[in-house]
């Protein structure tokens, strides 16, 4: 007779694992390793602040490695919790500063007499050097775990960018973010979360600049299904933006009363975001409803007022609008947003208030399973890209087609065109020596070929175009005559690698 195989579980089993001699070298090495990168890095001259941080995911990370690796039971259990992530893109660009081109028509001395980033940067614009090649290592790790019917999730991310020509752009970038997916009976659910990012602060307007901007947003969001065909939707926001550089100048030109500040501190400040919405669905799935929006803001650092005089602006926006998806067929779909917004400032900025019309308007077509095409339009009162101390008006519209070839294999194109305008308030009081025109019309086009031969694992590649045409610049407050902010051309190609372990 056949002994009846014992049956061992796998709590035990991974327990004797756990107190194998191979386990505790293993588990000593790794320690032994976690403490000397944490070492490494707080002898780093690095700012403070995120020396801990990037200590503390290095000890994270390397906590997790010996969880992962200590059992083949443990490990098929974390991959459905935590999957560790790494991202690498490279991008070869011919203008990868927006250099524009009124800047690289001066010469050496003319650079120097504006002082334009810095001494390195302006030697290699006099010799017609503005390509470069940019790369990016992205990695960190994300959480999800179900318990009964709440969802929690989060996020940790480190991404360093290295320049190889302008390689004092070269950055270190944090990320984190932590989300709860609440749920009360069969009527109520939401999002109780909060989000870190790090981010370079784009070129467009500040060629040959390095300013990393911090944004912080704690939200709470509730919806109620008081009736089949109803519900009622609440959402409140903080957040928190400031920016960080090492560029200062004098906002006053020669005015000795007006102290130096750092270039980019304008655009720090504070939001306060509250949001009420009522929706309709009907019996085509088709959804109607109302929202009411108020965003109370405040700039953390005095700028010169119209009166000019050293004043803290406030704001306060608020917005009605309308709202619906629509299901025209069963192969298109129409989101359709819009209605009034009035923009009301702090005493000696009144200039930069707004009362008018905002919408923007999207259309979903699949004419096959194979091809795809979005259509979107806009008209918005809002900072775009967190790029200025105030809003712009933006209208534009965008196409975006795509083509699944393979099941594996798709093809996407992106092609937009969008006018920026800031004739609404004084660029030259808030934004001195910025390279922002009354009137900014960009154009962007991509195209890229995407390749996932596996679940988790993503091959891309890209080319894109992208221009800017700036017109009626600001004041030159040295001068007291018109700034010309020129234009700017740029061509791009970019390959990508993105992992994700456990992705099913």
């Amino acid at each position: 007779m056949l002994k009846k195989r014992q049956f061992v579980p796998n709590f035990i089993a991974t327990q004797s694992i756990y107190n194998s001699e191979d386990f505790k070298l293993m588990s000593h090495q790794l320690i032994k390793l976690i403490n000397t990168n944490i070492i490494y890095f707080n002898e780093c001259r690095f700012n403070p602040r995120l020396t801990y941080i990037t200590s503390f995911l290095f000890f994270f990370a390397g906590s997790l490695l010996i969880l992962f690796f200590s059992s083949p039971i443990r490990a098929a259990e974390f991959s459905k919790i935590l999957k560790p992530y790494f991202d690498y893109t490279v991008t070869a660009d011919d203008n990868m500063m927006r250099f524009r081109d009124t800047v690289l028509n001066l010469t050496k001395a003319q650079l120097d007499a504006e002082q334009f980033s810095t001494e390195r940067i302006r030697e290699l614009i006099s010799q017609g050097k503005t390509a470069d090649i940019l790369n990016r290592f992205s990695g960190g790790i994300l959480f999800e775990k179900q318990i009964s019917r709440q969802r929690l999730s989060a996020g940790f991310n480190w991404t360093y960018n290295r320049y190889e020509r302008f390689h004092e752009i070269s950055n270190n970038l944090l990320s984190a973010n932590g989300n709860w997916h609440w749920v009360l009976g069969n009527r109520f659910e939401g999002n109780i979360g909060a989000n870190y990012q790090q981010s370079l602060l784009p070129f467009i307007f500040q060629p040959g600049s390095k300013a990393i901007r911090n944004e912080r947003s704690e939200f709470i969001n509730g919806i109620w299904r008081f009736h089949p065909s109803w519900n009622l939707r609440g959402d409140y926001t903080r957040y928190d933006l400031t920016v960080d550089s090492n560029f200062n100048v004098n906002a006053g030109g020669t005015n000795p009363l007006v102290p130096t500040f750092d270039r980019f501190k304008f655009l720090s400040r504070s939001e306060n975001r509250f949001e009420l919405g009522l929706d309709y669905l009907t019996a085509n799935q088709n959804k109607i409803g109302i929202l009411f929006k108020d965003t109370v803001g405040e700039f953390t650092n005095p700028t010169i007022a119209q009166d000019n005089l050293l004043r803290v602006n406030g704001f306060n926006q608020v917005e009605v609008m309308a709202k619906t998806i629509w299901n025209v067929t069963e192969k298109s779909q129409l989101e359709l947003m819009g209605g009034w917004v009035n923009r009301s400032n702090s005493t000696g900025f009144s200039g930069r208030d707004f009362d008018g019309f905002n919408g923007r308007l999207i259309y979903h077509w699949q004419p096959t399973e194979k091809l795809g095409l979005t259509l979107n339009g806009w008209r918005l009162t809002s900072v775009m890209q967190q790029l200025t101390g105030s809003f712009s008006l933006n209208t534009g519209g965008s196409i975006v087609p795509s083509w699944n070839i393979t099941p594996k294999v798709r093809l996407e194109g992106d092609f937009s065109y969008e006018d920026r305008q800031f004739d609404r308030f004084s660029i030259q009081q808030t934004q001195d020596r910025l390279q922002i025109g009354r009137n900014n019309v960009f154009r962007n086009a991509t195209v890229r070929l995407v390749y996932t031969p596996q679940p988790g694992l993503l091959l891309s590649t890209s080319i894109y175009h992208s221009d800017l045409n700036a017109t009626s610049g600001a004041i030159d407050l040295r001068t007291g005559l018109p700034l010309v902010v020129g234009d700017f051309n740029a061509n791009g190609v970019t390959a990508n690698l993105q992992y994700i372990y456990g992705k099913r």
